[in-house]
């Protein structure tokens, strides 16, 4: 081991080794929580996304950490702590960039190995750099007592590490991704990094090192905040929210625009924007509980916005009906008044928040119709919003002859249709009757199923009246699954088991 550097006066030291590693804990809790948010729009939502990005970052600092504490025996001083927090500032600002240059290329390796992959290639080295900031920190700060407490050095820095690990979760979680596009925070990130390497520099009176990291850093994060995302042509607008990337597209010409809504990957929902029609084959499912007789709708709520135009149809119907959404983005509600006409429906009022929340909220509204529409990218239902609890929650929030009326993604038959076989069994524990209607394809193909849920038989609506070719009624009533259709044995799912985010990464592996 090399003899220590001679360090400055101890209290200085020490001072500064406790922010560093209080802010450099900070800094990669906000790096590993923002960086989900560029996973997402490749792999989706999904546990498997958010198990690969976690599972690279622990590989890293543990790497981190054997690295540091090598280090720092032979380069005893604090200019080894301003190579770390300054090689890992400027490739934090590289992060940006890099996943907008390579990340697609990383999809074709598939859900899990493409998600790990590419938190490998972003997040591998600067993760593992700054890891080793603590065991370098704790050596240091040893050192200006001596070698005397080191475990007193030890806890100190252990302490102040995981409470900016604290402060970078609630910070992240709570305020930046509220306030601040993910780009900026990465180069936030790499902006604090920098000034704290820039310090170590000159504590340890490294003036020419400092020099070139006050020259380099500039400049790269100059490059990086000029590498932005370029719509595509059919694009009108783009925007990072807290919860999605929301994208707006519109294709096709006067009669037959079609305007689109993107959250992540996924396409949520869509209409004409000349006159708010309907384009989506599901989103015609809303009717169903129109096939009864003389059939009216007072009150309805949809959970989840897509893109509006299911409330609006509704409210265009019947003008007097109070029609609720409850939608977890505010973002997605501000572009349904600016893109999808929401502000000409004063009928229709939009609440930000989630679904469930709200509907604890409302313990004496009842609606006719309630439309279970709540997606979190691609293909990912959250997963307190398909449980036995949650479906007695509607339940209770159902007129007498109200309907609930719930769309999946599945398959009706085969491997891919657990997830249906697990929805309708949660379903029978809550409402004696259950139908459902494969939208489109075939039944061992995941596609758009639509589930009915009531207190009524609605057999003989489906099964015994003649509805002419061309109509609406036909086209749902065609597309019914009879009971021997429908897959048999599924889990219920509620609060303390539900297995629903397996169910859909497996069926994502599976495609």
């Amino acid at each position: 081991m090399s003899r220590p550097a001679p360090t400055p006066s101890p209290l200085p030291t020490r001072l500064y080794l406790g922010a560093a590693c209080f802010l450099a804990g900070a800094a990669m809790m906000v790096i590993e929580i923002c960086a989900f948010r560029l996973l997402a729009p490749i792999f989706g939502n999904s546990v498997y996304t958010w198990t690969a990005l976690i599972g690279v970052i622990l590989i890293a600092f543990s790497a981190g950490g054997f690295l540091g504490g090598r280090l720092v025996d032979k380069h005893a001083h604090l200019g080894l702590l301003g190579f770390l927090l300054g090689g890992s500032a400027l490739l934090t600002f590289l992060i940006p960039p890099l996943h907008l240059g390579f990340g697609q290329s990383f999809s074709s390796s598939g859900m899990i190995g493409g998600s790990v992959m590419l938190s490998l290639f972003l997040f591998a080295i600067p993760g593992a750099l700054l890891g080793a900031v603590s065991p370098a920190a704790v050596r240091l700060y040893s050192l200006t007592q001596k070698d005397t407490h080191v475990g007193a050095a030890a806890g100190t820095i252990s302490m102040l590490g995981s409470l900016g690990s604290f402060v970078g979760t609630f910070l992240s979680g709570f305020v930046l991704l509220s306030h601040f596009g993910v780009r900026s925070i990465f180069l936030g990130c790499g902006v604090l990094l920098v000034i704290l390497a820039l310090v170590a520099f000159f504590l340890n009176k490294s003036t020419k090192k400092a020099g070139i990291l006050a020259v380099l850093a500039p400049i790269i994060a100059g490059f990086s905040s000029q590498a932005n995302e370029q719509p595509g042509k059919d694009v009108l607008f783009v925007k990072e929210s807290f919860y999605h990337r929301i994208e707006i597209s519109e294709t096709g010409v006067s009669p037959h625009k079609q305007r689109l809504l993107r959250l992540d990957s996924t396409p949520e929902g869509a209409m004409n924007p000349d006159d708010g029609s309907l384009v989506m084959d599901y989103q015609h499912y809303w009717r169903l509980p129109l096939l009864k007789d003389q059939p009216k709708i007072d009150s309805a709520l949809f959970i989840g916005a897509g893109a509006f135009g299911m409330p609006e149809a509704l409210s265009r119907e019947f003008p007097e009906a109070k029609v609720d959404v409850a939608e977890i983005d505010p973002e997605v509600i501000e572009v349904g008044k600016k893109f999808f006409k929401l502000a000409d429906h004063p009928r229709v009022n939009a609440h930000a928040g989630d679904a469930r929340r709200f509907l604890n909220e409302q313990t004496n509204q009842k609606w006719d119709l309630i439309f279970g529409d709540a997606y979190a990218g691609v293909r990912s239902i959250p997963s307190h919003l398909v449980t036995k609890e949650f479906f007695q929650l509607i339940a209770d929030h159902l007129t007498p002859e109200g309907t609930f009326v719930m769309n999946a993604i599945s398959a009706a038959k085969g491997e891919r249709a657990e997830l249906l076989s697990g929805l309708l069994a949660t379903l029978r524990t809550v409402f004696p009757h259950v139908e459902a209607f494969a939208v489109h394809g075939a039944p061992t193909m995941s596609q758009n199923i639509i589930i009915l849920a009531s207190r009524q038989d609605w057999k003989p609506l489906l099964t015994d009246r003649f509805y002419a070719n061309g109509t609406w009624q036909n086209r749902v009533t065609r597309s019914y699954l009879a009971s021997n259709q429908l897959p048999l044995n599924g889990s219920v799912f509620t609060d303390d088991f539900n297995p629903v985010d397996r169910i859909i990464a497996k069926g994502l592996l599976e495609e």
